[in-house]
């Protein structure tokens, strides 16, 4: 039978099995053919809709991965940091930008996105498919660094949801989840840090408020296909997390 590249069922237990700088290391080589890197159904409308007439100076891809928002990012900023824990991930966003002739315009940074030591560096901040990865109870630790990352009247664009219909699949399917993820982080050390659910309006906009951040919902973004592998995209919204020009 013909290889399809994707990770192999035991490939992604032994990557479940690590922490998730282990984990990512592992996956890194395949990660693109999994279902769990970003589409382009996503990121083609979203950089669509947050660019400009003219280029961001700075901007940050913020748990970068293999570089999916990277490449998009790096076309409207001068110059780009791509940030993320892997070394395996940072590799993979590394020849991506190489195989774009991107690469001139990116620096490629290993690092903690709870320990960001950034001080009004960016003008624009993304992240995709890393929120899960941040616990609940450091979500304003995250946040503040991104707010002290940024330049004053920069702005931190992200996509994420209210909370879903309580008898639909997809939360269904991400509680499940979640409940399987809890009992392999009991039974198993290291614990692999990966959660569904979290981010999530309204909560995120009173964090978001909290840090100090000027906040606007959009509801205006829309995409081309109907299903992401878990969440239907009808429900993602565009969240526009502003610092302002004065300190409050």
């Amino acid at each position: 039978m013909k290889s399809t590249g994707r990770p192999t069922f035991f490939e992604l237990l032994r990557q479940s099995l690590q922490n998730v700088e282990g984990g990512y290391d592992l996956l890194a080589p395949k990660f693109d053919r999994s279902p769990y890197k970003t589409p382009e159904e996503i990121l083609l409308p979203f950089f669509q809709y947050i660019k400009t007439e003219e280029k961001f100076g700075a901007g940050l891809d913020l748990c970068c991965g293999t570089g999916a928002a990277t490449i998009h990012l790096a076309k409207i900023c001068d110059q780009v940091t791509a940030l993320d824990l892997s070394d395996g991930m940072l590799d993979q966003c590394r020849k991506k930008m190489d195989d774009a002739d991107l690469s001139a315009h990116v620096t490629f940074l290993k690092g903690d996105a709870l320990e960001l030591t950034f001080e009004d560096r960016f003008d624009v901040v993304v992240s995709f498919g890393a929120f899960g990865h941040i616990p609940i109870e450091e979500e304003e630790v995250f946040l503040r660094g991104i707010f002290r990352a940024l330049r004053p009247g920069g702005s931190f664009y992200f996509i994420t949801t209210d909370k879903l219909p309580f008898f639909s699949f997809s939360n269904f399917a991400q509680r499940l989840f979640n409940g399987i993820m809890r009992i392999r982080n009991w039974l198993i050390r290291p614990p692999f840090i990966m959660y569904y659910l979290t981010f999530r309006l309204p909560l995120i906009r009173d964090k978001l408020a909290k840090v100090g951040f000027q906040v606007d919902v959009r509801n205006d973004l829309s995409f081309d296909r109907r299903f992401n592998y878990l969440i239907p995209l009808k429900h993602f919204k565009l969240v526009i997390a502003t610092k302002p020009l004065q300190a409050l």
